[in-house]
């Protein structure tokens, strides 16, 4: 019975925990302003997010500067692309991707004094500044606030089950196994809450070209996600068979009870 008990404490652990650390990262991945604006080099490769700057710079300078609209828009992609851009935008990024996870409120504008560098023209710094179209998107807001609260719930249950698992069968294999199970949920949780919802599913949230700030981020760190999966993936599959021998060596080398019948009588 205590057995059993343990059991189930160690898969409400192992599960608890598993959601704490994949709802950890899915907050660095998709709700991490800080993280965007550290790779706006790799969010400014997101095609919706180039043409998004291009159109609102064009619409903006491209009478002002007396350039034809395809040709301005050539230098505003040619230029987001360098170091340079990805430099100036960083901060952009970073604003809009606030404004999107309803961390902003105030409106995202791109100033005179940027649209400068970004249509290399001097003549943009007499401008009033660009208002970037960028929403919030409620089910991300409602999202980050949930993970909030959730992951450390998660993370104090999943101890306290930990906890309680170990009090009530403290036999090393049955935790080992425990531990095991941990391990292999948490690298099934971190694929799926950290890589194929931020990439698949976000997207489907809202149809601006802001929202493609989380897959891009997602899919930088895809490397990173596989490394620490299969890692954690061999290392519980590798206990919870540890964990199995070891019940079987126990079973094996346990003594044999021979029980004699008490009442024989009627042989004699």
């Amino acid at each position: 019975m205590r057995r059993g008990v343990a059991a189930v404490l160690f898969f409400v652990a192992a599960v608890c925990l598993a959601i704490a650390a994949a709802g950890w990262w899915l907050q660095r991945v998709a709700f991490d302003t800080s993280t965007s604006a550290e790779l706006a080099e790799v969010v400014l490769q997101e095609p919706a997010i180039r043409d998004e700057i291009a159109d609102v710079s064009v619409h903006a300078a491209a009478e002002t500067l007396g350039l034809p609209p395809d040709q301005l828009r050539a230098r505003v992609e040619q230029v987001v692309q360098t170091p340079e851009g990805s430099d100036l935008l960083r901060q952009i990024i970073a604003d809009s991707h606030a404004r999107l996870i309803g961390a902003r409120t105030e409106e995202v504008q791109i100033t005179g004094q940027q649209l400068v560098q970004i249509v290399r023209d001097e003549r943009a710094a007499a401008l009033p500044n660009i208002v970037l179209p960028v929403e919030e998107v409620a089910a991300l807001r409602i999202t980050d606030t949930v993970l909030d609260w959730a992951v450390p719930i998660a993370a104090i249950a999943g101890a306290v089950a930990l906890l309680l698992g170990f009090l009530a069968h403290p036999r090393k294999a049955d935790a080992v196994f425990g531990i095991g199970t941990f391990c292999i949920a948490a690298a099934i949780a971190v694929v799926v809450i950290g890589w194929l919802i931020p990439v698949y599913a976000v997207p489907e949230l809202n149809d601006s070209p802001w929202i493609s700030v989380i897959p891009a981020v997602a899919k930088h760190n895809l490397p990173f996600v596989l490394i620490i999966a299969g890692a954690l993936f061999i290392g519980g599959l590798g206990l919870m068979l540890s964990a199995e021998a070891a019940r079987r060596r126990r079973l094996w080398s346990a003594p044999i009870s021979v029980h004699r019948y008490g009442d024989q009588r009627h042989w004699s």
